[in-house]
């Protein structure tokens, strides 16, 4: 009389057959599709990850660029900030809004009606470089939230320093790329707040108003 244990490994090399999934295990067409499909996702992931860090590489590459362009424009008198609460335009000085304009216009690979919308400007002079030297600008990231009410719009004096930071909030699609960026999920503004997912790309120059008659100051202070 067979062992029991024998008759069922029979019956189920006999179910095996019956399925065809003997001819389906011998089949690699069929085992490399399953083994694609199993790594298919993470490589897919990995990939698009590095062609977004690229990109926000790239895109702070360009921000330092455009920053030290607008920067320039300040310290020779071409461009001055008049205050936030300055609502109109002349020949040099811009108002806020327009001032983002102009600077999404130098940031390559951004879109200026989404660059308007995401980007940040600090401008604030002193009096001297001691004055800025003993002085801690308040940083608008704190944790993972950026509070833009603490900024400052302001050109300062002719010969003053003047520190401008310039920050891009660049939306990330790829999830555990904030684990390695400066982040930022939460949004809080003069009159508009919001969640999400960003990296918090910035650019900071620090330049002294030059001392003759062509530099047209704001008179504003923060």
């Amino acid at each position: 009389m067979a062992r029991p244990e024998f008759t069922m490994t029979r019956l189920f090399i006999r179910a095996w057959r019956r399925l065809g999934l003997d001819r389906f295990a011998q089949n690699t067409r069929a085992s490399a599709a399953v083994e694609f499909a199993m790594v298919a996702l993470p490589l897919f992931t990995m990939i698009f990850a590095v062609m977004e860090l690229s990109l926000v590489f790239l895109i702070s590459i360009s921000l330092e660029d455009s920053a030290s362009t607008m920067a320039r424009q300040i310290r020779i008198g071409a461009i001055t900030a008049p205050g936030a609460s300055v609502t109109s335009t002349t020949s040099t000085a811009l108002d806020l809004t327009d001032f983002k304009a102009k600077l999404c216009t130098y940031i390559l690979l951004v879109p200026s009606t989404n660059c308007s919308k995401q980007i940040q400007v600090d401008i604030q002079p002193f009096a001297n470089f001691t004055s800025y030297a003993s002085s801690t600008p308040p940083n608008p990231i704190s944790g993972q939230t950026f509070n833009s009410s603490g900024l400052c719009y302001a050109s300062g004096l002719s010969g003053q320093v003047v520190l401008m930071r310039v920050y891009y909030l660049w939306p990330l699609l790829t999830p555990f790329l904030l684990n390695g960026l400066e982040n930022v999920t939460t949004y809080n503004g003069t009159s508009s707040s919001g969640t999400g997912r960003w990296a918090a790309i910035a650019a900071t120059e620090v330049f002294v108003n030059e001392p003759n008659a062509n530099v047209t100051s704001s008179g504003a202070t923060c």
